[in-house]
């Protein structure tokens, strides 16, 4: 099981990684995130609040593998959770990163 500061850490290479593509420092709001029994959950933006990203949903880390599961953002945060939870909703190939794999 990962701790919350390995979770942390796994977050914020993720960021690095998407802040890399974009060419925009961005930042995790730690005060936002959810902590679930199976990982937590982060969001995220750009440091400069003069940049406004589409696509920035929450994401979550579990906490027993590391890997990074990418919420959408057509929906409400609680939408994701929820199917997450019960099996209905399932990430696209490209919304999930394995830290282990970079």
């Amino acid at each position: 099981m990962l701790t919350d500061s390995q979770m942390l850490e796994i977050a914020k290479k993720y960021i690095k990684l998407n802040e890399e593509e974009i060419n925009i420092e961005l930042i995790i709001f730690e005060q936002l995130t959810m902590i679930k029994s199976y990982g937590n959950i982060y969001s995220y933006g750009p440091k400069d609040s003069k940049y406004r990203l589409a696509g920035n949903g929450p994401f979550l880390v579990k906490n027993d593998t590391g890997l990074v599961i990418q919420f959408g953002t057509s929906n409400d945060i609680e939408y994701y959770i929820t199917g997450y939870e019960d099996g209905t909703w399932k990430p696209s190939t490209h919304g999930v990163w394995d830290p282990n794999q970079n």
